[in-house]
């Protein structure tokens, strides 16, 4: 029987992260495909770990690791890997941004069209009024489409978190960078190797930006960076 490994990067999520975990636990894949969970804690002050341990020692699924030093999103997908026996591999935010069912519109195309990668592309589903998500948006649509001419593929939103890989891609990415830059080195390197690319819409709801939804102008400059450092190296 096939199986998804879900990565799980934490880092201060306390408010939110038992409320995924739980939605992870519930969540019935399609084809009846396992699941394992791996939550990497990126050395948590808020008892984000304590919450963690409680699961893991509930359910033979979950695996977990703890960092002993804080060193980003990027870094714990790196960890992750050592961790996955799954033939696919998706990424899951531990905030409320995402919907865990959507997951399964991904795997569904993996499995029913044989994609080697498949990402999802942002439906909005927020009122915020805030300057900056209309520049955030503005600078998704250009790193899109950076992408898009560099790499000569067609994705529709290269920030979204949800992307699925079949466990061989997954293993063959270098990704580079540590923080959130690697999230887009991650899909240069997929798209540098296959155009075997699958993409469907998912559910989003941003965070306010007095919850945190605080990405600063230089993560786009480093995304800006990575894309282009990708594609020729």
């Amino acid at each position: 029987m096939k199986k998804l490994s879900i990565i799980v990067p934490v880092y201060n999520e306390i408010n939110t992260l038992e409320i995924i975990i739980k939605k992870l636990v519930d969540l019935n894949l399609y084809n009846n495909i396992e699941k394992e969970i791996i939550i990497i804690d990126d050395n948590s002050t808020d008892g984000s770990a304590k919450i963690i341990e409680k699961y893991e020692s509930d359910f033979k699924f979950i695996k977990t690791y703890y960092k002993k030093e804080n060193k980003g999103k990027g870094d714990s997908q790196k960890i992750a890997k050592e961790f996955v026996t799954g033939d696919y591999v998706i990424i899951q935010d531990a905030d409320l941004e995402y919907d865990p069912e959507d997951i399964n519109k991904l795997l569904k195309i993996a499995e029913d069209e044989k994609k080697d990668f498949v990402i999802g592309h942002r439906i909005m589903k927020t009122t915020i009024k805030h300057p900056y998500f209309f520049f955030r948006e503005l600078a998704v649509n250009t790193l899109t489409l950076l992408m898009n001419i560099l790499y000569r593929t067609s994705i529709k939103d290269c920030a979204c978190c949800y992307r699925l890989f079949t466990s061989d891609l997954w293993k063959n990415i270098d990704g580079r960078a540590d923080q959130f830059e690697y999230d887009f080195s991650i899909i240069c390197q997929a798209i540098k190797k296959t155009k075997n690319i699958g993409q469907c819409s998912v559910y989003y709801k941003s965070r306010t930006y007095e919850d945190g939804k605080k990405c600063t102008w230089d993560v786009g400059i480093h995304a800006f960076k990575r894309i282009i450092l990708d594609r020729f190296n």
